[in-house]
């Protein structure tokens, strides 16, 4: 049987970031359809991971390739253009545009490539989105403005979404739409890459897992198993992880 080729691959990624050494020999895979999740302690590097394959930060050593084709070498714009849309930590949204100016703004980042959500679809996902389409993005609430960072990402059609801290100062209920959301969009075949502060809620809703620590991978698993690993229970799922 051949074996189905990952969707984004690191192999043996090393990254400095403000002149700190923040990944070492990192090497991960995510397969298509997969939901899989990043977490470690504050500054383990998870954010500069998501930043590498983005083209954001450049590696110091090692490769990304994503779908089979090598990226590190790539603007980050171009990396958009072939379906790898990243979310980032604080959103990022343009606050003096309108809600549906910035959904606009990301569909940009399709060039030639077919629509994979619609406005329609993710106004389905996202109600408020619809309710607030004509009001500046700044005026929203801070899980309004996520909900709006992750349907501009949509707009650009994905085909591996990567999400840095989506729960972050959301209030519970907040966070409850938003991944239910992001798992109806996994159940409809996106493929996601997470980097999730709340340690429990990302084994919840994810594949598998990977654990980072000191800019290493320390342990990788499915994400039940890893939920139920007496080390990661003490280390890790007694208190919400941040950065």
């Amino acid at each position: 049987m051949t074996a189905v080729q990952p969707v984004l691959e690191l192999d043996g990624l090393s990254a400095a970031y403000n002149g700190i050494q923040a990944l070492r020999g990192v090497s991960l895979q995510v397969r298509p359809g997969e939901f899989v999740a990043l977490i470690g302690p504050n500054g383990a590097g998870k954010s500069t991971l998501l930043n590498c394959v983005s083209g954001v930060v450049r590696p110091t050593q090692g490769q990304v390739r994503y779908q089979g084709q090598a990226i590190s070498g790539l603007s980050p714009w171009r990396i958009a253009q072939l379906g790898l849309l990243q979310v980032p930590e604080g959103r990022q949204i343009l606050p003096n545009l309108t809600v549906r100016e910035n959904l606009d703004l990301g569909a940009t980042a399709r060039s030639t490539r077919s629509p994979t959500h619609t406005l329609e679809r993710i106004e389905g996902l996202f109600p408020i989105l619809a309710e607030r389409r004509q009001q500046r993005a700044g005026s929203l609430s801070g899980g309004q403005q996520q909900m709006l960072a992750i349907g501009r990402a949509l707009m650009g059609a994905p085909h591996l979404l990567l999400l840095d801290e989506p729960s972050l100062g959301l209030a519970p209920l907040v966070v409850s739409q938003v991944f239910d959301a992001l798992q109806q969009l996994n159940r409809e075949g996106l493929t996601i890459l997470l980097v999730e502060q709340n340690a429990r809620l990302a084994l919840d809703v994810t594949d598998r897992a990977y654990v980072i620590e000191q800019g290493q991978v320390a342990t990788q698993g499915h994400s039940a198993e890893l939920a139920a690993n007496p080390d990661i229970l003490a280390h890790y799922l007694g208190q919400d992880l941040a950065g």
